[in-house]
């Protein structure tokens, strides 16, 4: 495996940008694991919230960032940096126990394909370069989860990772080793709740509506 950095082989994967979107990625996962704390939660709740905010936030962030952008919104996510296409995953990158996760939909290799060829343009790159064990051919964020049975806590590492044709890593990136801070939960503590006003489920009549067209 490379020791380079994934901008070594996509120059639109700067660790700034790789850092902003798995800092994302991770502070979906402790927001989660702190608002989903009933009884009735299991890790089968827990992991499909955290995938569809974390899903969801990816999406939102399309536009807040020039350089991020949506191809399939579905639950198969497909996005891109500056025309690179990558996915996201919960998932062991060196064991990786789910099929989808290195498995490449209709949508993200087409979006692949047109980026290859931009690529091979550019650096004039040849056919025979697919050949070679060490090319990349896909993109993923791995959510890396790992549990305490004994405390019922969880933590997490985001990596990103590039696969040759064969599913084998051949660039990995830590985002423990390019963030300057981490959001966790440190605590089991939680904030107090505040009342509020019942919400009205009824319309209200009409010396109400003047009042409140009045005010």
């Amino acid at each position: 495996m490379t020791s380079k950095n994934p901008s070594d082989f996509v120059d639109a994967f700067t660790n700034e940008r790789l850092t902003i979107i798995a800092q994302a990625l991770l502070e979906q996962c402790y927001e989660t694991d702190d608002d989903l704390q009933s009884d009735f939660d299991s890790g089968y709740s827990v992991g499909c919230t955290r995938f569809d905010r974390q899903k969801n936030r990816l999406k939102q962030m399309a536009l807040e960032y020039p350089w991020l952008d949506i191809h399939d919104g579905s639950n198969r996510l497909v996005m891109k940096v500056e025309g690179a296409p990558f996915r996201f995953t919960r998932d062991n990158y060196l064991a990786p126990k789910k099929r989808s996760s290195t498995a490449v939909s209709d949508t993200e290799a087409i979006q692949i394909e047109k980026f290859e060829k931009t690529q091979q343009l550019a650096l004039d790159l040849g056919d025979e370069t697919r050949d070679n064990d060490e090319y990349i051919t896909k993109w993923r964020f791995f959510v890396d989860v790992a549990e305490d049975q004994e405390i019922s806590q969880r933590d997490y590492e985001i990596f990103f990772v590039g696969f040759n044709a064969i599913d084998q890593p051949k660039c990995v990136w830590c985002l423990s080793e390019h963030r300057s801070s981490v959001i966790t939960s440190v605590d089991d503590t939680r904030p107090e709740k505040v009342a509020t006003k019942a919400p009205k489920t009824t319309l209200p009549n009409s010396d109400e509506s003047r009042k409140l067209s009045d005010e």
